[in-house]
């Protein structure tokens, strides 16, 4: 059945062979009987005596396994190895990852397709229902998840950790809140609620505009608010009375500017929407160096060292408090 090619050492097999395993390859796919297929194309394979035919039958298979992964690897090998067929494996690798709602590739590689009509008539047809098919499944898979992450984030507001509810807020901030408004309105003004989340469910508020008054509830305080109308953290009135007492440390490093700035971010980001007085601006704005100094371990001279004053330790202490109650967890 096999013979031994002097020259180049490769095994070759006989033809009668070789047709006696393609003949019972495709009998036993014809039968369903998968399995078995794939132990003659083995034999085929190991001989390199495998043709594309009985490639796309082993493709057929492995789908007809389930064993997805390998029928994709073996699509993409025979689009690049049969030039001459490329649409045929082309069609086979489309249905493959319709088949595993893979619907963004499916779009994807049609779409670098651009113009069904310079297909080959038989491909362009069952090519443009597969892309409107993988549009239409796409959609709906993605508000079935959206849904479904949804109702996993109300029970997390209700029951869950911070981090969880973070996660579970930064991804849903990437789709419209309007349906699903009412129901978390109520979670401003829970008290047991994360400041931190609550920031967060306002700011989705003020990225979709909604004009809409909400009563917000945050360290014992309590008033209404219209997202629409809210500036950004750091450009309220307070945040920037703040960094203007910061203008020199622009000036001569910014490197210690911009971490003050952002233990500062962090502070109103917890606090907000509300601020603290104005008159506070100043004694903010230098507790939060004092705070940037201690974390980058920074040491002045003799000279110029002045240890913080009874208020300023105070604030620092507020503050570093609030980061590590409601902020840190972020990181965790």
């Amino acid at each position: 059945m096999i013979e031994m090619n002097f020259e180049n050492g490769d095994l070759i097999m006989f033809p009668g062979w070789r047709k006696e395993l393609e003949d019972k390859s495709l009998e036993a796919v014809k039968l369903q009987n998968y399995e078995e297929a794939l132990l003659h194309i083995k034999k085929l394979e190991t001989y390199d005596a495998a043709s594309n035919d009985i490639l796309t039958a082993k493709v057929i298979c492995l789908i007809e396994l389930s064993r997805y992964d390998q029928a994709i690897s073996l699509c993409r090998k025979l689009m690049k190895e049969d030039e001459e067929n490329y649409y045929k494996y082309l069609h086979i690798y489309l249905t493959i990852l319709f088949q595993t709602s893979q619907y963004s590739e499916v779009i994807d590689m049609l779409d670098e397709v651009q113009d069904m009509s310079l297909l080959p008539e038989e491909y362009q047809e069952p090519f443009q229902q597969i892309y409107d098919m993988s549009k239409q499944f796409q959609t709906t898979a993605t508000v079935k998840d959206a849904e479904d992450h949804m109702n996993h984030f109300f029970t997390s507001l209700e029951n869950g950790n911070f981090q969880e509810q973070w996660k579970l807020l930064s991804f849903h901030r990437k789709h419209a809140i309007q349906p699903y408004l009412k129901q978390l309105v109520p979670y401003l003004s829970d008290s047991n609620l994360n400041p931190v989340i609550k920031t967060g469910i306002l700011q989705w508020c003020m990225d979709e505009d909604v004009t809409d008054r909400f009563q917000v509830e945050k360290f014992n305080q309590r008033d209404w608010f219209s997202p629409a109308t809210l500036p950004d953290v750091l450009e309220s009135d307070f945040a920037k009375a703040s960094l203007r007492h910061l203008d020199s440390v622009e000036q001569s490093d910014a490197t210690m500017y911009q971490f003050t700035k952002q233990i500062l971010y962090r502070y109103l980001y917890i606090t907000f929407p509300y601020t603290p007085d104005m008159e506070d601006a100043e004694l903010v704005a230098e507790s939060v160096l004092y705070l940037a100094k201690n974390y980058l371990q920074v040491n002045e001279s003799n000279e110029q060292q002045e240890a913080p004053s009874r208020i300023h330790q105070e604030k620092m202490d507020e503050i570093e408090h609030l980061e590590k109650v409601y902020f840190s967890q972020i990181d965790d």
